[in-house]
Order: C-alpha cells, then sequence, then structure tokens
C-alpha cells in the first residue's frame, strides 16, 4: 500500500509539473531570463495537425525552433561588423584554397548547414489551450567555447588525414590517397564556417583563436597532396600477346581500356612508374571436332601476369593463370580471338585488384 501511494504521488507531481509554465514561455519572462546580449534563442508555438501525434507536434515545433534561433545567430553574423583583417584574411584564405582546388575533381559535397554547439531546445504543451510551444537557446559564451573546440577538433581531424594521405602517397597507394583527400575537402568548410561564426559572435576573435596560421598550412599541405595526385596513378604495360606467330595487340588496348577510368596513365618506361604489369600469352592449338563446314577448332591460351610496385621495388604477383580455352568454327585463330575476348576481362580485373591495394 505504501509503495502504490508513492507511485500516485509521484504521477501527480509529474502531472503538475508538466502544467507549471516554463520560464521561457511568456515573452516579458523569456527576455528576463535569457537576454538578447547573452543568449541566442528561437522560439515556436502552434497546435496538432490532423492526427498528427503529441510526440510529432513537439519534434515539429522543436525543429521550427531550432531554425528560427539560427535564423537569429545568422542574421547576427549578417549585421556584425568583425575585425576588417580578422575578416579580410577569411575571405582572402577561403578564396585562394577554392581556385587552387577547382581542378580537383570531386564527388564529395562540400557545402556545409551546420549545426549550432551548444544549442538546448526544450517543448512544453499549454494545458490550458492545447498549444505546444518550443524554445532553442544557447548562451553567448557556451557557443563561443563550443566554436572554438569545433575548430580544434576538425583541424586535428584533417592533420590526421593529411598524414594518411602522405603515408598511402609514399607507399604508392596513390588511388587511396585520392580518395582520402576529397573526403578530406568537406571539413575545410567546416572549419571556415566555424570561424566565421565564431568572429561575428566574439568580438574579441583574432587570428590566434580562429587558428588561421594552423587552418593556412593545413590547406597548403592539402594543395599540395592534390597537385601531386591529380593524374593518378602511372602505370608501364608490358603486353606480349600471341597468336600463331602474330602479335594480338587488341590485348593491350583492353588493358589500358580498363583501367582509364581509374585515373591511370600510362608510361613507355617502367621506372617511370607506379606499377609495372608484365602480361605474356601464347595461343596453342589444340584440336579439331569435325571436318568441313562442321568443323570446330580449340585452342588453350596460356598466360603468365607479373606485377611490380615499382615505389617500393617489390613484386606483389606473379602468376600462371589457369589456360583459356577458345573454341570457333572456321580456324584456330578465330578460336584463339575468342579465347583472348573471354580471357581479358580476367586479366584487367587481375590488374585492378593489384594496383587497388
Amino acid at each position: 500500500m505504501k509503495k502504490l501511494l508513492i507511485i500516485l504521488l509521484s504521477a501527480l507531481s509529474l502531472s503538475v509539473l508538466a502544467q507549471t509554465e516554463p520560464n521561457w514561455y511568456d515573452n516579458d519572462t523569456r527576455n528576463s531570463f535569457y537576454p538578447g546580449g547573452q543568449y541566442f534563442v528561437g522560439f515556436a508555438e502552434g497546435q496538432k495537425q490532423g492526427n498528427e501525434s503529441l510526440e510529432a507536434a513537439m519534434s515539429r515545433m522543436k525543429d521550427a525552433a531550432r531554425v528560427e534561433a539560427l535564423s537569429t545567430i545568422r542574421v547576427h553574423v549578417k549585421n556584425t561588423t568583425v575585425n576588417h583583417a580578422v575578416s579580410q584574411t577569411l575571405r582572402t584564405m577561403e578564396g585562394t584554397f577554392r581556385q587552387s582546388m577547382r581542378d580537383f575533381k570531386s564527388d564529395t559535397e562540400t557545402s556545409v548547414d551546420m549545426e549550432i554547439p551548444g544549442l538546448k531546445i526544450e517543448a512544453w504543451q499549454n494545458p490550458q489551450n492545447g498549444n505546444i510551444a518550443a524554445f532553442a537557446y544557447v548562451k553567448k559564451s557556451t557557443l563561443i567555447r563550443q566554436l572554438e573546440k569545433r575548430i580544434t577538433v576538425c583541424l586535428t581531424k584533417i592533420e590526421t588525414s593529411l598524414d594518411q594521405i602522405e603515408q598511402l602517397a609514399s607507399n604508392g597507394q596513390k588511388l587511396q590517397a585520392r580518395d582520402l583527400a576529397s573526403k578530406t575537402l568537406p571539413r575545410f568548410a567546416e572549419v571556415d564556417e566555424a570561424q566565421k561564426l565564431l568572429a561575428a559572435v566574439n568580438e574579441n576573435a583574432d587570428e590566434e583563436s580562429l587558428q588561421l596560421q594552423e587552418t593556412r598550412n593545413l590547406q597548403h599541405r592539402l594543395i599540395d597532396f592534390v597537385a601531386q595526385l591529380k593524374n593518378g596513378l602511372n602505370v608501364f604495360i608490358s603486353c606480349h600477346a600471341y597468336m600463331f606467330g602474330q602479335n594480338y595487340t587488341n590485348l593491350k588496348g583492353e588493358i589500358e581500356g580498363a583501367l582509364s577510368p581509374m585515373g591511370c596513365t600510362f608510361v613507355s618506361r617502367a621506372d617511370q612508374s607506379d606499377w609495372a604489369v608484365y602480361v605474356t600469352a601464347t595461343a596453342r592449338e589444340y584440336n579439331k571436332i569435325g571436318e568441313g563446314r562442321d568443323a570446330q577448332y580449340v585452342v588453350y591460351i596460356d598466360t603468365k601476369i607479373s606485377i611490380d610496385k615499382t615505389t617500393t621495388g617489390q613484386r606483389i604477383y606473379n602468376e600462371q593463370l589457369k589456360p583459356e580455352k577458345g573454341a570457333w568454327t572456321f580456324s584456330y585463330e578465330q578460336a584463339a580471338r575468342e579465347g583472348y575476348r573471354q580471357l581479358s576481362p580476367q586479366i584487367c580485373a587481375i590488374i585492378k585488384q593489384q594496383i587497388q591495394q
């Protein structure tokens, strides 16, 4: 009985609390507790729509309050005059970086719709009229502190990525380095957004608190890496494919065609390459079935592939493939062409897999 009484009293207390008007609901009280000089705020109020649940309606009002708070901060940023030297430095850094990166193709979206760090959001339903209100707020000092922290975290992540890019490139893994570089680009947009916001909300912001020199150094590092990586991999291909005394030149063209979409550049000497590929293939007669127009010629193609990682001097692949069968009417030559047609995708797949490691 005592336990039941405690539960009932707890439920009653929660009910009373739920009906208590928060200190941000009334406009005058809100301005008193959250003065504009110390806080950025957003307020929204509405009712449930149709069959909308209370939870969904509260979530919708919270989103509206968040947008209102963000809008308030944006307007403040737009209308605030910050230190001219800092503002000019930010614009110059962004412009130089974007101009330097324009030739680097990336599928990564670089625009940023930044969440406001430290922003808190509350919601309440008025028991008298059923209205749902939401309030988003962040203290100016908290926002400044969180923005400084965000800039530091972003720059640390960028520096870690650049160290990884450098390591990948030095190991000859240019494709992986290029991919990581493209993923690193959007992080500079995050830093830029946070720096501009911090410069606007903190009248004491300077180059040191905005970490402009650190940002500039990392931008230059990435620009240098991109310049090295934009041509992709340098690949040397030595391909000798034989067909009963004749050279089958199509095989080399098919290999190059398969590697080109990866951004590979084909060089004439192994010592100019990141990867050196050696392919030797020979067609041999196997059997002839039937005579005349019903005859079928069968050949097998013996293939050996070797792949060197020239940046490290390692031979990372050296295999004799299972003989590939080719069969066709009319002649052994036609059968060999059919065998090479079936063999080509297998060879290309092996090379692509190895040089992407």
